[in-house]
């Protein structure tokens, strides 16, 4: 869940003015309040006037890629931070924003590359540290995610986000002790880090404290309205309470804030199909295979649901299309099983419930294959 809340930063450079006749540009140009159609215009102005030359022609082109990334326009971006690096190869701050470029094309290795040069330029660039620790642990290198993230820190002690980043890495370890200490300073580096509060929430909720976890999930949600993510795990929450008012509220609110936030389509389906409304759940999991056809998961749901609904094929098409998804995922096998089984097909059953034990699934799931099997009469 994390991963979908963690976003690389960038800053822009302090400006100086190159003339009265561009000092209105210049202003527009270099900032990131202002809309970034503005600041596009203004900046396109100064890189054509002609009469910008030199480093402070490479920080024209350097924020107008500010200005086009913040639009989502990452090729816009990374054509103008190249020509800013053409014209000042030992610009620090293009290398590290080409990066968050590259990263967020999911391009880790070109990032990593470029980080790594913003480095060797300004070897006391924290924000360049935790960028390109947030790049290893993208690429589940948890050893030198954290060295990055402890050198920024060292760098920057009240470096909010680097704190944040660094709880994200000990939670994906295990660690959830360190996670929640790196959240809650992040939270005093920047008390209105929604951000900060929600990954706490969720910690707090591995540990098992659901009120705590809600008091941050809801701290997030008031710092930042909209924010889709801290919603659906305050719903994950609350369906967990079988409160599911409360979760379909909550789930509504993020897909009311991310029309595409699949996640949160399926897990109001859940909390619909535990309160037994299947046409809702089968409409909630059909929206978000219509939001990501490839989703595994919505089809084996949908495929419990047309089951409870009664209608076998239904259930079976779409228990086929989850394990032609993810043929690796044990709970695709466990869900098609029981079609199979309600289809009397108990010898395909078996197949199933055989494969899905084959593919070392955990504790839980290991304990549900095994017991279905002795109920058809078959050693696990």
């Amino acid at each position: 869940m994390l991963r979908h809340a963690i976003f690389a930063l960038f800053l822009s450079a302090a400006v100086s003015f190159t003339g009265p006749a561009h000092a209105d540009d210049w202003g527009l140009c270099k900032n990131e309040s202002a809309s970034a159609d503005s600041a596009i215009d203004a900046c396109t102005r100064i890189i054509k006037s002609g009469k910008t030359k030199g480093n402070d022609l490479a920080i024209a082109y350097y924020n107008r890629a500010i200005s086009f990334r913040q639009k989502k326009d990452n090729d816009s971006a990374l054509a103008d931070y190249n020509e800013s690096l053409r014209i000042n190869p030992k610009y620090a701050k293009s290398f590290n924003n080409r990066g968050n470029v590259f990263k967020d094309k999911g391009d880790l290795d070109r990032a990593i590359s470029d980080y790594n040069e913003a480095i060797r330029l300004d070897p006391k660039f924290a924000l360049a540290y935790a960028n390109r620790g947030d790049a290893w642990d993208d690429k589940n290198d948890s050893g030198r995610a954290i060295a990055d993230l402890d050198q920024a820190i060292k760098l920057d002690p009240k470096y909010s986000r680097a704190y944040n980043v660094r709880g994200v890495v000990w939670k994906k370890k295990g660690d959830l002790d360190r996670a929640l200490a790196d959240f809650t300073d992040a939270i005093r580096n920047d008390p209105k880090s929604a951000i900060a509060y929600a990954n706490r929430g969720d910690v707090w909720d591995d540990k098992g404290d659901q009120e705590r976890a809600i008091a941050d999930l809801s701290e997030a949600i008031r710092i930042s309205p909209d924010y889709a993510r801290a919603y659906n795990i305050r719903g994950v929450i609350y369906r967990n309470r079988n409160d599911f008012d409360r979760a379909i509220a909550d789930y509504s609110q993020a897909v009311r804030a991310d029309p595409k936030f699949t996640l949160a389509f399926i897990n109001r389906g859940n909390a619909y199909k535990d309160r037994g409304d299947q046409d809702r759940a089968i409409a909630d999991y059909g929206e978000a295979i219509r939001v990501n056809p490839k989703s595994d998961v919505a089809y084996m749901r949908r495929s419990e649901s047309w089951l409870k609904k009664g209608d076998n094929i239904a259930a079976l098409r779409d228990a086929d299309q989850a394990v032609n998804l993810d043929p690796k995922d044990p709970a695709n096998y466990a869900a098609r099983a029981a079609v199979m089984r309600a289809l009397n097909r108990n010898d395909d059953a078996i197949a199933d419930l055989r494969k899905g034990l084959s593919l070392n699934p955990n504790a839980t799931r290991k304990r549900q294959l095994e017991a279905a099997l002795r109920e058809l009469g078959a050693n696990p």
